[in-house]
């Protein structure tokens, strides 16, 4: 958490908000946070930046800024943006970039692993290797359940490690993969390279399906509360949730106890029944 429906719909809201704001100011709170460059640097060159759009990849944020600069936020487990027209510190609020004119964009953090970076376009560091080495997203036109298969293709890792590979399935994490699986009938566990051609057909497009949905709804906001909109609202996709986060509970389809299991030390939701 986040992932890609939850930094779309941020990217989507936060668009008609910031662009062509102006950045007068930047506090940094926590000076960690900040990847590239160092803090001096970043702070000076963010000063009078215009934004100039908002775009995602994977489940990177991207400001593009004036005199082209990106301003790229990852906010990895917990962290969101919050759009605000005072100034009260926010709880866990890490760097705040204040606009001419009013208003500020608060980066929240709580378990303080997400990062901002500040570059140039094109000229990438090495701290976001993740970036520049996404594979294809599932809601991407490129999306085939042939470009699927020849990274499963004799492969013994679960299927479900694959899919929270970035470098296979951009933006997909441990939510949408579980949901992904159920909605295909194939088991978390199952050695990549044993899923038929059918399977992988019936994969893929519930990926894009699940994905697809998921922003419909605005994202998916668990009990913990780590992903808000940057109004403070909360997203709607947790009521359609299939497996995910509901072990002991029935199948919404056919009634079988959802269990949890462990994969790769995360947690991964799957139905006994439908998915055999």
């Amino acid at each position: 958490m986040p992932e890609l429906p939850e930094v779309e719909t941020i990217c989507r809201q936060l668009g008609p908000l910031v662009t062509n704001r102006v950045i007068k100011d930047v506090v940094i709170r926590r000076q960690d946070i900040v990847g590239f460059p160092d803090v001096r640097r970043f702070k000076s060159e963010l000063n009078g930046k215009r934004v100039e759009k908002i775009e995602r990849q994977g489940k990177y944020l991207i400001f593009n800024l004036s005199q082209g600069f990106l301003l790229i936020v990852h906010l990895r487990l917990s962290g969101h943006l919050r759009f605000v027209n005072d100034g009260a510190r926010l709880k866990y609020e890490r760097i705040r970039f204040i606009f001419k004119g009013g208003g500020a964009l608060v980066f929240v953090e709580p378990r303080v692993l997400g990062r901002a970076y500040l570059v140039k376009n094109g000229e990438l560091p090495a701290s976001l290797k993740g970036l520049r080495e996404l594979g294809v997203e599932p809601i991407s036109a490129c999306w085939t359940p042939g470009y699927l298969a020849q990274f499963l293709e004799w492969r013994k890792a679960p299927i479900k490690t694959l899919l929270l590979d970035q470098r296979i399935c951009a933006g997909v994490g441990n939510i949408y993969s579980d949901e992904a699986l159920f909605r295909a009938r194939v088991q978390p566990m199952r050695p990549a390279g044993s899923l038929s051609n059918n399977e992988i057909v019936r994969l893929a497009q519930s990926l894009r399906q699940v994905l697809n949905k998921a922003i419909q709804f605005l994202g998916t906001t668990m009990k913990d509360e780590r992903y808000h909109l940057p109004d403070g609202k909360s997203g709607r996709f947790q009521h359609h949730l299939m497996v995910f986060n509901r072990e002991g509970m029935p199948c919404r389809v056919c009634g079988t106890k959802i269990k949890r299991i462990k994969i790769g030390k995360r947690s991964s939701y799957f139905c006994p029944g439908c998915q055999r």
